[in-house]
Protein backbone atom coordinates (compact mmCIF):
# COMPACT_ATOMS: atom_id res chain seq x y z
CA UNK A 1 0.00 0.00 0.00
CA UNK A 2 1.36 3.58 -0.96
CA UNK A 3 0.12 6.24 1.28
CA UNK A 4 0.70 9.71 -0.22
CA UNK A 5 1.76 12.71 2.00
CA UNK A 6 -0.51 15.48 1.83
CA UNK A 7 -1.62 19.18 3.64
CA UNK A 8 -4.84 19.23 5.44
CA UNK A 9 -7.00 21.93 5.22
CA UNK A 10 -9.54 21.15 7.60
CA UNK A 11 -9.19 19.96 11.26
CA UNK A 12 -10.32 16.63 11.67
CA UNK A 13 -10.31 13.38 14.09
CA UNK A 14 -10.37 9.59 12.73
CA UNK A 15 -10.86 11.08 9.23
CA UNK A 16 -10.78 8.27 6.16
CA UNK A 17 -8.00 10.19 4.72
CA UNK A 18 -7.40 7.65 1.70
CA UNK A 19 -10.11 6.20 -0.21
CA UNK A 20 -9.35 3.11 -2.44
CA UNK A 21 -11.56 2.56 -5.42
CA UNK A 22 -9.72 -0.94 -6.50
CA UNK A 23 -7.50 -3.58 -5.01
CA UNK A 24 -7.36 -6.00 -2.53
CA UNK A 25 -9.08 -5.23 1.09
CA UNK A 26 -8.83 -6.51 4.55
CA UNK A 27 -11.26 -9.15 5.76
CA UNK A 28 -12.00 -7.38 9.06
CA UNK A 29 -9.92 -3.50 10.39
CA UNK A 30 -6.02 -3.75 10.09
CA UNK A 31 -3.59 -1.17 12.48
CA UNK A 32 -0.91 0.03 10.44
CA UNK A 33 0.92 1.39 12.95
CA UNK A 34 2.92 5.01 13.13
CA UNK A 35 2.63 5.49 9.11
CA UNK A 36 3.16 9.52 9.19
CA UNK A 37 5.08 11.95 10.77
CA UNK A 38 3.54 15.63 10.83
CA UNK A 39 5.50 18.18 10.06
CA UNK A 40 7.18 20.26 12.56
CA UNK A 41 6.00 18.01 15.85
CA UNK A 42 7.46 15.87 18.07
CA UNK A 43 4.67 13.09 16.88
CA UNK A 44 3.67 10.68 14.54
CA UNK A 45 0.11 9.66 12.91
CA UNK A 46 -1.24 6.11 13.12
CA UNK A 47 -3.57 4.44 10.55
CA UNK A 48 -6.03 1.68 10.27
CA UNK A 49 -6.98 -0.15 7.13
CA UNK A 50 -10.48 0.03 7.06
CA UNK A 51 -12.69 -3.40 5.70
CA UNK A 52 -14.28 -0.75 2.41
CA UNK A 53 -10.50 -0.51 1.83
CA UNK A 54 -9.85 2.96 2.84
CA UNK A 55 -7.42 3.77 5.64
CA UNK A 56 -7.89 6.28 8.35
CA UNK A 57 -5.61 8.52 10.28
CA UNK A 58 -6.33 8.06 14.33
CA UNK A 59 -6.05 10.87 15.97
CA UNK A 60 -6.49 14.74 14.73
CA UNK A 61 -5.14 16.04 12.16
CA UNK A 62 -4.75 19.70 12.00
CA UNK A 63 -5.82 22.42 9.56
CA UNK A 64 -2.55 23.07 7.40
CA UNK A 65 -0.76 20.41 8.84
CA UNK A 66 1.60 18.30 6.22
CA UNK A 67 1.07 14.89 6.87
CA UNK A 68 4.38 13.00 5.98
CA UNK A 69 4.02 9.61 5.07
CA UNK A 70 6.87 6.83 5.03
CA UNK A 71 6.73 2.81 3.82
CA UNK A 72 6.28 0.52 6.27
CA UNK A 73 5.96 -3.10 5.86
CA UNK A 74 3.84 -5.17 8.73
CA UNK A 75 3.00 -8.65 8.71
CA UNK A 76 -0.17 -10.23 7.80
CA UNK A 77 -2.63 -10.33 11.44
CA UNK A 78 -4.17 -13.95 12.41
CA UNK A 79 -7.07 -14.47 10.94
CA UNK A 80 -7.10 -11.54 8.90
CA UNK A 81 -7.80 -12.02 4.76
CA UNK A 82 -7.77 -10.23 1.37
CA UNK A 83 -10.78 -10.11 -0.43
Amino acid sequence: MDLSSFRSTVKVGDYPVWLSKAGVKPSRTVNLGCVANVTGAAYGKQANWNTDGSVTIIGDVGSSDIVQCFQRIIPVPDGVEFV
